[in-house]
């Protein structure tokens, strides 16, 4: 009955230990790790930006690869949830909660004990093609479980990961369908810098009579980002013709290089002309996120190929539904040219004086 009673004393000693541990532990743990990529910022968020890329870089990821998974939502988007279910990982999921194009994403880690950690990304350019990516998480652990924040280090993990995603990243060449992302990603940051920030008499402010305001340029480009939109889908419908490849008459770069030439000006059809629809900017750039997540998520569930082989007549002459999307993004780079003409502008308000 002694032996008994001392067995039972050690187990209640083994069980007690970390009990008590817990108590003294910390609750709240923080772990980040940052390694510099020899890539574009942008390039680099348009690839993290997607959670379903950590199953090419993350250690947790890589070390099951017989986990299932489960999606809801579009990923690269705020409200996408990733789930999975695991022997070895145990069941878990995580969820976009927040995206800074092209600084940060925020996600919730949920594994399933307490409240949801966030785990988040950080980019900040280091030169033209370098990019410092900082990978970290923090959040609170409920007691006892906390006692686990003495003995693991997931920043280990993390500064893995990273060193997975240079690897990879720096071993691709930009590929059609990223070399269009990035340029589409370039041109809605271009247009979000200049137009931030902006007070309404600086949005309605109009260098003449017959010029239009930033406010009218930003409704234009996104009319007609929309209808060009809907003219490539369009045109994805119709048989493919690859034996019209042969007839287009100018490249990729020639046709952005007409879309921004500002030396030549043009009359908008009525039916993109401006009506006065913004009175911020800041509704103006949701409606154009809202509007280029679809295309992003168009390209690249689009084979290149495809795009390729669907020629139609544009006002250059014939072109591919590649370069139309080009000439989309074109576009806004063009208006984004012109809105920087209007801060230069005399008579541009100076909110200091408003």
């Amino acid at each position: 009955m002694k032996i008994v009673k001392k067995i039972l004393i050690i187990i209640a000693i083994i069980i007690a230990i970390p009990l008590v541990v817990a108590l003294l532990a910390p609750k709240g743990f923080y772990s980040e790790r940052q390694i510099v990529i020899e890539k574009p910022k942008s390039q680099v968020f348009e690839y993290i930006r997607f959670v379903r890329n950590q199953d090419n870089y993350g250690v947790w990821q890589l070390s099951d690869p017989d986990l299932k998974y489960s999606e809801e939502g579009i990923d690269g988007t705020v409200g996408y949830k990733y789930s999975w279910d695991s022997k070895k990982l145990g069941k878990g999921s995580q969820k976009i909660i927040s995206i800074s194009s092209p600084d940060s994403i925020s996600t919730e880690l949920d594994f399933g004990m307490g409240m949801p950690a966030n785990s988040f990304f950080v980019l900040q350019e280091q030169g033209p093609d370098q990019t410092r990516v900082t990978w970290g998480m923090k959040g609170v652990t409920p007691y006892p479980w906390n006692v686990f924040n003495l003995l693991f280090d997931v920043g280990k993990d993390f500064e893995q990961g990273l060193q997975n995603l240079k690897e990879l990243l720096e071993s691709q060449e930009l590929t059609e369908q990223a070399a269009a992302l990035h340029y589409f990603l370039q041109t809605q940051n271009n247009l979000r810098q200049e137009v931030r920030g902006l007070t309404k008499a600086q949005l309605d402010f109009q260098p003449s009579a017959d010029q239009w305001s930033i406010s009218q340029c930003l409704e234009h480009i996104i009319l007609t980002e929309q209808m060009i939109f809907d003219m490539i889908r369009e045109n994805m419908k119709q048989p493919a013709n690859p034996e019209k490849r042969a007839e287009i008459a100018f490249s990729d770069e020639d046709i952005v290089r007409m879309a921004t030439d500002r030396s030549e000006k043009y009359k908008a059809p009525d039916v993109l002309v401006p009506t006065g629809k913004y009175q911020d900017a800041a509704s103006a750039l949701k409606d154009m996120e809202a509007q280029r997540t679809v295309i992003h998520d168009f390209i690249r569930n689009t084979p290149v190929e495809d795009l390729r082989n669907h020629v139609s007549a544009s006002p250059s002459g014939l072109s591919d539904a590649y370069q139309s999307l080009m000439f989309l993004a074109g576009h806004t780079a063009r208006h984004t040219l012109q809105i920087q003409e209007i801060k230069a502008a005399p008579g541009f308000p100076d909110p200091l004086n408003q």
